[in-house]
């Protein structure tokens, strides 16, 4: 018998697939069971989080640099607590793919970002002179998203099998469709676990 659900289980351990291959195997799975939250989900990782709120598990610490022309990135000095607080963990919004990436020079440690435009402008003004501004994070931060991304997929899988909702030949009944709902409300509620947005830009110019 052939089974999506059953392949995956099979996949999910199997080095050579990229969490990518794997989001895409269970996009597929979604669909056909008519899961919109769980297809919007791997959309977001597959395509990034721009303007939309990311899960816990992608809010990682995060320091802030600026550019020194003699010294090189510098540690940016925080003295206004509030933004100290907010600066603890940051949202990482790049697709999954990207992330993969930064895991794969595994003789640096160390990951950067860009800052966007408009915070590095709200920077800019505390330091008063032009520099550029970075992110400055580890790779094992990054890893443990892709890990965790893999482990949501994973769990999902194994609760659709524990409750009998496995496909014959790539194809669900209408009784196990109805069954999935509440599989898979369960496991989306799981993914946003700090509800607090974060505008450094507004902070910082009080």
């Amino acid at each position: 018998m052939n089974s999506l659900v059953l392949d995956f289980e099979n996949k999910v351990n199997d080095n050579k697939y990229s969490i990518t291959d794997l989001l895409r195997h269970c996009l597929i799975i979604a669909r056909k069971l008519k899961q919109q939250e769980f297809v919007e989900w791997i959309y977001n990782e597959l395509n990034g989080y721009e303007n939309k709120e990311v899960p816990s598990y992608r809010k990682i610490p995060l320091n802030i640099k600026f550019l020194n022309p003699y010294y090189g990135w510098c540690p940016y000095v925080v003295t206004q607590k509030e933004v100290c607080d907010n600066l603890s963990h940051m949202p990482i919004k790049i697709t999954i793919s990207e992330i993969e990436e930064t895991t794969r020079e595994k003789d640096n440690d160390i990951i950067r970002f860009s800052v966007p435009g408009e915070l590095k402008k709200s920077l800019i003004n505390t330091v008063e002179f032009e520099t550029d501004f970075c992110y400055e994070g580890s790779r094992i931060s990054m890893i443990k998203i892709i890990d965790a991304v893999k482990n949501e997929m994973l769990n999902w899988i194994l609760s659709l099998e524990e409750n009998g909702i496995i496909d014959e030949n790539n194809k669900f009944n209408n009784n196990q469709i109805k069954k999935a709902n509440k599989v898979t409300s369960q496991i989306i509620n799981n993914f946003y676990g700090d509800k607090n947005s974060i505008d450094l830009s507004q902070i910082i110019n009080k």
